[in-house]
């Protein structure tokens, strides 16, 4: 029964590490120079429709450098 409850808790936490997708936050208009603060800063972002979206993950570093 212990082994049971084991291996079901393992698989839990394995698929709930699987699903965690990188998610996006949208910072500000696209801009040169914010652009290259991020470069310089090795902060992920994505250009939407001439929008910056940063990382989630990334927004203690986002304050910090491009503020």
């Amino acid at each position: 029964m212990k082994s049971n409850m084991l291996f079901i808790v393992f698989i839990l936490i394995t698929l709930s590490a699987c699903s965690s997708a990188e998610t996006y936050t949208f910072w500000t208009e696209e801009n040169f120079q914010q652009i290259q603060r991020l470069n310089e800063a090795n902060i992920r972002y994505e250009i939407r429709n001439g929008e910056i979206w940063v990382s989630e993950g990334d927004m203690d570093k986002v304050v910090a450098c491009c503020s």
